[in-house]
């Protein structure tokens, strides 16, 4: 078995691959695409596990801005990990996330971090190789009658606002209150600009900026799909009550079941005291692994803050 970078395989070999779970569509012109406009990429791309004349295994590899107590730091990411069925269970897989793992070194990295489900056969592979399971995320669901409640907050479509200032509107506006807001947490705090994968992977008609007053203090992925209102909270003020900033989206948009993702442990509190069921850790898993022997995950915990109300991330930071 041969391990090659994605510029030296049969890009259509990667695509029919990553079109197998995870069902990721890397076609030879989205690949170019996110070369050219995410910087969290390595050169590589991919390293890609060839037998003969196939490709077999493809992992991805990634270099995440953070925030620690320290400052700004670096850490690796595995994507895009999947390997041909017909080789199954013959160590492609844990291969290419040791050469993963053997480039995030050799570029300074101390930390590895990835997300998956705790449910699939991958995540043994991954405990196996090191990482270990955060419990960071939580889901809480309700009927209507319990999420809508008086609210002093507002609620308002991205695609429909404005900034304060009204010098800005759409992605620009969402990335500036991300960055404003943002300041006052750990984890995945900082971002490089433009983000792209927000503006790849989310509608403006599906991010809803919440106000106190006339002042943006977060925003909430929320999307209807029959009687479930499905939101995801992206990042909010630390003051901001999550409970109340759900409620003043249910408001707007009725059914009859709310379900919200969090990973703040005050918001799953919070949220279990209003009525809510609340599920948490949940099946989603967000994982870390140390890179070298004088780190610990103990130190990832302290350094990001991870666990507590300070650490922020969001499914688009890591994957």
């Amino acid at each position: 078995m041969k391990i090659l970078e994605y510029d030296n395989v049969d890009p259509l070999q990667v695509l029919n691959l990553t079109l197998l779970p995870p069902d990721l569509p890397l076609t030879p012109e989205y690949t170019a695409h996110l070369r050219r406009t995410d910087p969290r990429l390595f050169p590589c791309f991919t390293v890609n596990a060839k037998e003969g004349d196939e490709v077999v295994g493809v992992v991805g590899i990634l270099r995440l801005p953070m925030i620690s107590t320290e400052g700004r730091e670096d850490v690796g990411g595995v994507w895009a990990v999947t390997t041909h069925p017909h080789h199954a269970g013959r160590g492609v897989a844990s291969a290419l996330l040791e050469e993963a793992h053997t480039r995030m070194r050799d570029a300074g990295l101390r930390f590895s971090m990835l997300l998956t489900e705790r449910h699939l056969k991958a995540y043994r592979l991954y405990q196996q190789h090191g990482y270990v399971e955060m419990k960071v995320w939580a889901k809480a669901l309700a009927r209507w009658e319990t999420a809508h409640q008086p609210t002093r907050l507002r609620a308002q479509p991205a695609s429909t606002a404005l900034s304060e200032s009204k010098g800005q509107s759409g992605y620009d506006f969402i990335e500036k209150i991300f960055e404003d807001i943002a300041k006052h947490y750990l984890g995945f705090a900082w971002r490089h600009k433009l983000f792209v994968r927000m503006r790849d992977k989310m509608s403006l008609d599906d991010i809803w900026i919440v106000r106190e007053s006339n002042t943006s203090v977060g925003y909430i992925y929320a999307r209807k799909e029959g009687p479930l209102l499905e939101t995801q909270i992206q990042v909010l003020r630390p003051d901001i009550d999550a409970v109340e900033a759900v409620a003043a989206i249910a408001s707007k948009l009725q059914a009859p079941y709310v379900q919200v993702g969090m990973s703040r442990p005050g918001d799953a509190a919070r949220f279990q005291h209003a009525g809510w069921q609340v599920t948490y850790p949940n099946w989603a898993s967000f994982m870390v692994k140390p890179l070298l022997p004088e780190v610990t995950t103990g130190d990832a915990r302290r350094l990001f803050g991870i666990g507590t109300d300070r650490f922020l991330i969001s499914l688009l930071d890591v994957a």
